[in-house]
């Protein structure tokens, strides 16, 4: 009797985690970007997130063409 009470729990764990879908279990992408499994179908939306990264490396373009700018001219300035 002392071991019916634990099989019966574990049977139960089992078959409930067998039961699950795994898209239920799987842990979505942090970032809903262009490898994201979670695509969506409309085409309006792929198009707003394909122009938000378009946005996002032309600032990144700026950043590091600044960063290069402010290196040379810390180099020119130092020869002075």
């Amino acid at each position: 009797m002392a071991l019916e009470n634990p099989t019966k729990t574990l049977l139960l764990v089992a078959l409930t985690a067998t039961a699950l879908p795994m898209t239920a279990i799987a842990k979505p992408n942090s970032y809903p970007g262009e490898n994201s499994k979670f695509k969506s179908p409309d085409a309006a939306v792929i198009a707003q997130q394909k122009a938000a990264q378009q946005q996002r490396i032309k600032e990144r373009k700026k950043r590091r063409d600044q960063r290069r700018l402010e290196r040379l001219n810390r180099k020119k300035n130092r020869s002075n």
